[in-house]
């Protein structure tokens, strides 16, 4: 009975989003069946009163949203207060969506004017300075570089293949705009995610035996493909490389951003400054290097990599922070007013979602927008 009081208090506060640091690690432990199970009764609480939709169709939806969570029937917890938390605000997305909006919402963007989300897109740069605009590519050859062929896949994807030793190096570059990402795969197999507003220069293939270096602006998501006689190294922020030989890590080098974040998924990887002191990373750790100096913390995996999953994760993070995020993503500018943009938030919402439909969802905290000559504004 303790137990079941105990589990009723902790998704009060994570439906009301009071988690403390001790609930968080309980909620961490829940098994995925508990998870979904509270799912189930919360969408049916919401909608017995609404009748949004019938039953059949709220299965449905529900069996649509466990897949995309990747929901599996499995006892052993996993890292569920990401999925909880991207359950939970999907389906109160939906009721956004679907509730008839206030008039007096404090959110005033027309629907005439709303703005799409981002999308894949980017600019790639052949080593002669071709330009390609990639997004709606169809399947198949795109180009060659050299001796080295390049493919779309059917997703959209830019895939590289090297036919034989490249005699030459020959750089490429792809840049997303803001309002675009884009995923490629390197000669070498290494796969690599672009969040928007980011740029990654690299070769279109690599000598045998000899370092495979790429340099990043922006923020990138690296699944480096293993080989210890060729180390994958990345060039990004103030003089920073990061020296891997196979591993999944995440840099953020936004120029905009406070620090320079480098955080380990799994695998091995080292961090070096300009004055080559080496920081050797643990995976679940960050390395944040402000000013020059670095500090290894552990980090939230969750919240950063969210992006590449598509979502919007803040985990307490200032206002000022997340307007950033979604300024680069949907292509607009903010400008925060008074002294609310040092408040912290916590939510997740759908990057696949318009803008406005994403800040009705902040509007709950008591948060105005209004838009006015392209820019919108924020106050309190």
């Amino acid at each position: 009975m303790k137990e079941d009081q105990r589990k009723t208090t902790l998704w009060k506060a994570f439906w009301h989003g009071h988690l403390d640091d001790e609930q968080l690690k309980e909620l961490k432990n829940l098994s995925n069946d508990e998870v979904e199970t509270e799912l189930k009764q919360r969408w049916d609480n919401h909608s017995s009163k609404n009748s949004i939709f019938n039953k059949r169709e709220r299965q449905d939806i529900i069996d649509k949203i466990l897949v995309q969570g990747n929901i599996k029937k499995q006892k052993k917890p996993v890292f569920l207060y990401y999925v909880a938390a991207s359950l939970a605000l999907l389906i109160l997305s939906y009721f956004v969506l679907f509730e008839p909006a206030k008039e007096d919402s404090t959110v005033k963007i027309e629907k005439s004017i709303d703005l799409n989300p981002g999308e894949n897109k980017a600019i790639l740069t052949l080593s002669n300075g071709k330009k390609i605009t990639l997004g709606a590519l169809s399947n198949g050859l795109l180009t060659e570089d050299g001796q080295t062929k390049i493919y779309t896949s059917e997703k959209g994807d830019l895939i590289y293949k090297a036919a034989t030793e490249p005699q030459q190096i020959l750089i490429n570059n792809i840049t997303t705009p803001r309002g675009g990402q884009y995923n490629l795969t390197l000669s070498d197999g290494t796969n690599i995610w672009l969040n928007a507003a980011s740029s990654l220069t690299f070769p279109s293939s690599f000598q045998k035996g000899k370092p495979r270096i790429v340099e990043l602006s922006g923020e990138g998501f690296f699944e480096v493909t293993h080989n210890a006689q060729e180390p994958f190294i990345v060039h990004y922020g103030n003089e920073l490389e990061a020296i891997v030989l196979g591993t999944s890590f995440n840099i953020n080098t936004y120029t905009d951003e406070k620090a320079t974040y480098t955080t380990l998924i799994n695998g091995s990887l080292s961090v070096q400054g300009p004055q080559e002191k080496k920081d050797l990373l643990k995976p679940g750790q960050q390395a944040i290097v402000r000013q020059g100096k670095t500090s290894i913390i552990s980090a939230d995996i969750e919240e950063i990599i969210a992006w590449k999953e598509g979502w919007f994760l803040f985990n307490r993070l200032e206002l000022q922070a997340i307007v950033r995020q979604l300024s680069r993503w949907y292509n607009i500018d903010f400008e925060i007013t008074g002294t609310i943009g040092n408040k912290q938030f916590s939510g997740i919402v759908s990057k696949s979602n318009n803008i406005s439909e994403v800040l009705k969802i902040m509007e709950n905290t008591g948060v105005t927008f209004t838009l006015k000559d392209q820019k919108i504004y924020v106050s309190q």
